[in-house]
């Protein structure tokens, strides 16, 4: 196990108060008097850590996100199981739609329908859900490095909180995630998952899996309110262009496709929000080559990655 994990850093605090019950059994002994109770702190600051400390470590240790729900609708550990259903499936959704367009944006290749993201497990302690990528196991079409894209774009959904304010994100995320398309994804991502005033879920944290003790910053009604503006116009540089490629993955509830085999950008991918009255269904442009013109961001590297269209058209 990594020095960096989370469950490294538990065992680091339980030794620590094993440490201090055993200087203070000493104290006692050299100076012949009783403890009295003195030592039940620490052994029910113990039973705290292996209770709800150690499983949660365990968990986000095993998992790309790790979510925690708190509200009315949780409640001592005694959650519906229509409730636990519920999340599973808005994170299960979210995470599948990430692993699509990141799988499109930097390969020629689909995420399989049959390669569902992991449930790695629920601890009690509020609500807490932890979900894995799976290994490539059996899809020998999903590269490495693919997969590793997948993970870290997971992961990512965990930072939007830090840049959520009360009527904007914060333009610094664009610094945490250089990438519009997979900024775009991960916004997309976040905006689904927040909590809604009726789902009785009042905050959703998420936990970044690779920084030990880190807990994000809860997502509320109002952050989803701030998302969605967000992901409306997430283009925020005005390049006007002309592109043609190949209609790979569509998300109608986002307004998103990615374009694959662009021409203008040599064969490359562009994520693309589509206009609202332009599609009524996946089989009218699903696999059909389009031309799109409107608005484009592109990355560091000069390559234009996201497109707000104003225009969509079906030509092949």
């Amino acid at each position: 196990m990594a020095e960096s994990s989370w469950v490294r850093l538990v065992e680091k605090k339980a030794a620590l108060i094993h440490d201090q019950i055993a200087s203070l059994r000493s104290l006692a002994r050299r100076n012949d008097i009783s403890l009295d109770g003195a030592d039940r702190p620490y052994f029910d600051l113990l039973n705290q850590l292996y209770r709800e400390e150690f499983p949660l470590a365990q968990l986000i240790d095993s998992s790309d996100l790790v979510a925690r729900f708190e509200g009315a609708a949780i409640s001592d550990g005694n959650t519906p199981a229509r409730i636990v259903t519920s999340v599973v499936s808005g994170l299960r959704d979210q995470i599948r739609n990430i692993a699509k367009a990141i799988a499109g944006l930097n390969s020629d290749l689909r995420w399989p329908d049959s390669l569902d993201p992991l449930l790695t497990g629920v601890a009690r302690g509020s609500l807490v859900v932890g979900i894995s990528i799976p290994s490539a196991r059996g899809f020998s079409a999903l590269p490495d490095p693919v997969l590793k894209s997948v993970r870290e774009a997971v992961g990512r959904v965990a930072i939007v909180s830090r840049y959520v304010r009360a009527d904007r994100v914060d333009d610094s995320i664009e610094e945490e995630i250089s990438d519009p398309a997979v900024r775009d994804t991960v916004l997309v991502a976040a905006s689904k998952l927040a909590p809604t005033p009726r789902s009785r879920v009042d905050k959703l944290i998420l936990f970044q899996t690779d920084v030990p003790a880190k807990e994000g910053i809860p997502l509320t009604a109002e952050s989803r309110n701030v998302l969605r503006k967000a992901v409306a116009q997430p283009v925020k540089v005005r390049n006007a262009a002309t592109f043609t490629g190949t209609v790979r993955a569509i998300d109608l509830d986002a307004r998103r496709l990615e374009i694959r085999h662009v021409k203008e950008i040599d064969g490359g991918s562009i994520r693309c929000i589509y206009p609202k009255a332009r599609i009524g269904s996946e089989s009218e442009i699903l696999d059909r080559e389009v031309r799109v013109y409107g608005n484009y961001e592109q990355h560091v590297d000069g390559k234009p990655r996201l497109m707000e269209a104003v225009k969509l058209a079906v030509i092949g």
